[in-house]
């Protein structure tokens, strides 16, 4: 059983050196194609998609017992109640708030998917982030947001106090898209398709194109081969050739005659082998 395995084992080893050098062949798509991928991702990142601006604000929810000091228990609750300040935020009463106030000419549904809410874990710190095409636009909604929510959820949930933790910010540089990131990513992509589709020819390709390829898969042993001469190509060889012979035999068939003078030679006049 080991030569069948050792064999199996080294036709998968020619077959992938031989697809390494196909691949490697190609190396000029790959590129051509990556680089393709790439401007066209570029192009979309700075003239095409809307930049967008995250601004995040932070509030601490304290739910004591009792009124006098915070107990380990008042932690833990609060920490099991995080899924539910989650929902809060996010509630309608909170959203027709944010709305009325700033005149958003958009219904909850559009408003709530700009609104992210995390509860870090083993913490009690709601984070809220707004995404928007305008920056000054994202941070007045996540204020609003705490503002609201911080009521709400002290209404509901009587907690004795939420606490502002972080000011929303004013971003300076847009969250998306990330143009240089976006464009390798792109450019990656373009490239791994192009190796896709090589690899994809290249076991697709079921012609001979050497006897090594018919001993391999036929197992047939090649006893001789002809080459192939293009009856065209022999022709044109052919006529080059007489050509050139042609040539040849007028350039020896010219003599030349040397003159010392001008002497104008007379019918009659003996030349002799010095040329007098």
């Amino acid at each position: 059983m080991e030569p069948k395995n050792q064999i199996q084992s080294d036709e998968i080893e020619i077959d992938l050196v031989e697809l390494i050098g196909v691949l490697m062949s190609r190396l000029w798509m790959i590129i051509i194609f990556g680089a393709f991928a790439g401007i066209i991702t570029f192009l979309l990142c700075v003239y095409v998609i809307t930049p967008k601006y995250e601004s995040t604000t932070k509030m601490y929810i304290i739910n004591r017992q009792s009124n006098e000091t915070l107990t380990y228990s008042d932690l833990q609750t609060g920490t099991q109640l995080t899924k539910d300040y989650q929902e809060l935020v996010t509630s309608r009463p909170v959203l027709d708030e944010v709305r009325s106030e700033l005149s958003l000419d958009i219904d909850n549904k559009e408003l709530k998917k700009k609104i992210s809410v995390e509860v870090p874990t083993d913490t009690r710190i709601v984070t809220i982030t707004v995404e928007d095409s305008s920056p000054e636009m994202a941070r007045a909604i996540a204020d609003s947001i705490r503002n609201s929510a911080s009521e709400h959820i002290s209404a509901v949930m009587n907690t004795e106090a939420v606490n502002v933790v972080e000011e929303a910010d004013l971003p300076e540089e847009p969250s998306s898209p990330k143009v240089f990131k976006d464009t390798a990513i792109g450019g990656a992509v373009g490239a791994f398709f192009a190796i896709v589709i090589i690899i994809l020819i290249y076991i697709m390709d079921d012609t001979i194109k050497n006897p090594d390829d018919i001993e391999h898969y036929l197992k047939v042993s090649v006893l001789g081969s002809i080459p192939y001469v293009d009856e065209r190509s022999g022709e044109t060889d052919k006529k080059s050739k007489r050509r050139k012979r042609s040539k040849s035999d007028r350039n020896s068939k010219t003599a030349t005659t040397p003159v010392n003078d001008m002497t104008v030679l007379r019918p009659g006049t003996e030349v002799t082998k010095d040329g007098h």
